[in-house]
């Protein structure tokens, strides 16, 4: 019974100055927006780190051609080393720790369907490449053995070249590359952008055609691994160096003329991404605990000391100082419960905004809805404690003399 009274006596105060209580309201509000919104975005980024993680795989072994040492006899040299060839890939792949190996002769490239054309990237490779890289085709087929010993003029695309080049299936026709004409034989299932880039965005051919037809050279971009035991990644890696060092004589330097990196380093940057958003997430979450909460207390002490008459006749007729407190509390919780609820709603609907005006994954998750509560209740019981404690130490004589 006393409980529903003060819940009663609580709302009226509450309703008496509705300005008031709209800006605490709109304190706390803000601050659970924030906390939302930000848990939101970081929750879409996790699971897109996630998903690049297992798509790109913990067992993938990267070689590339070292930069070359800058010389000031000679500045004109610059760039990747070009001492990559066929015949390394193919030792790597004879390696027991590889499970399949792919090269890579990449190029930046003009493409023409049609009236349609784009700048996208050639990729110059083998029949190995979707399983070294976890590709899959989504229509016709990939390149084969046979297309790469004769160095044909076929072309498989990705995903968002085939939708901007061609109108249907693009499979059988023709497209034109650095104006050679190519027979498209399949396209990609859509992949998205990983690390080294939009996967989509790119056309695939064997890689002699790509070395002998359309960039007129020997070496290669890179050579892609895959190890049998992704637990013993780090010996497969010492593995891959140790042939290509037994191949290719060091530079002047001493340093190898290549690198050797693995996906495991790209996944640790990757959390640790999630983790500093993560750490955003907290910092965002004590800042709104403080905008919220100050507002909150700003307007229960005012709301003391316009109410002292009224709690000086409470405890002059009998009423306990821990009832005061808590109907105080209860008019700080409300206060921050509708403050929640508004910010909530707030917090989402800025969420569906990010994702849909850009390519920003932002994901509404629970623990961010109970975060953003968390929060809320927070700010009213800790900033409204002050006001309760002070509104039950008024004197009830000197609380009478105000009247």
């Amino acid at each position: 019974m006393r409980l529903a009274r003060s819940v009663r006596l609580s709302a009226r105060a509450l309703l008496a100055h509705r300005a008031r209580a709209a800006l605490a309201v709109a304190s706390v509000g803000a601050g659970v927006a924030a906390v939302v919104l930000a848990r939101a975005v970081g929750a879409g980024v996790e699971g897109e780190v996630r998903a690049r993680v297992e798509a790109v795989g913990l067992d993938l072994l990267v070689v590339r051609a070292a930069e070359v040492p800058r010389s000031p006899a000679r500045p004109e040299l610059r760039g990747p080393a070009t001492s990559l060839r066929l015949d390394d890939w193919a030792a790597i792949g004879r390696l027991p720790a590889v499970a399949h190996a792919a090269p890579a002769a990449e190029a930046p490239v003009r493409v023409k369907a049609g009236g349609a054309a784009m700048a996208t990237r050639m990729l110059g490779t083998t029949a190995e490449y979707p399983a070294v890289r976890r590709f899959r085709v989504a229509r016709g087929r990939f390149l084969t053995v046979d297309d790469d010993r004769a160095a044909r003029r076929v072309v498989v695309l990705g995903a968002r070249v085939a939708d901007e080049l061609f109108a249907g299936d693009p499979v059988g026709r023709e497209l034109r590359l650095q104006r050679i004409p190519f027979q498209v034989v399949g396209v990609l299932a859509p992949r998205g952008a990983l690390a080294d880039g939009d996967e989509d965005n790119q056309v695939l051919v064997p890689v002699r055609t790509a070395l002998r037809r359309v960039t007129n050279r020997t070496a290669l971009s890179a050579i892609f691994v895959r190890v049998r035991d992704p637990a013993a990644l780090r010996a497969a890696e010492a593995e891959v160096a140790a042939r290509l060092a037994a191949r290719h004589r060091p530079a002047r330097d001493g340093r190898p003329d290549f690198e050797v990196q693995h996906a495991a380093a790209g996944a640790a940057m990757q959390r640790a991404t999630a983790d500093s958003l993560r750490t955003l997430t907290a910092g965002i979450a004590a800042v709104a605990l403080g905008l919220g909460g100050s507002g909150v207390m700003a307007l229960m002490l005012l709301s003391v000391r316009e109410r002292t008459a009224e709690i000086g006749l409470r405890v002059a007729v009998g009423a306990r100082p821990r009832y005061v407190v808590v109907q105080f509390l209860l008019e700080s919780t409300a206060l921050a419960l509708v403050g929640w609820a508004s910010g909530l709603a707030l917090g989402l609907a800025g969420a569906a905004a990010v994702a849909a005006g850009t390519r920003w994954p932002a994901a509404a998750s629970a623990d961010g809805v109970w975060l953003s509560l968390g929060v809320a209740l927070a700010a009213g019981l800790v900033f409204g404690a002050v006001p309760a404690r002070r509104a039950a130490r008024v004197p009830p004589l000197r609380a009478l003399r105000t009247r």
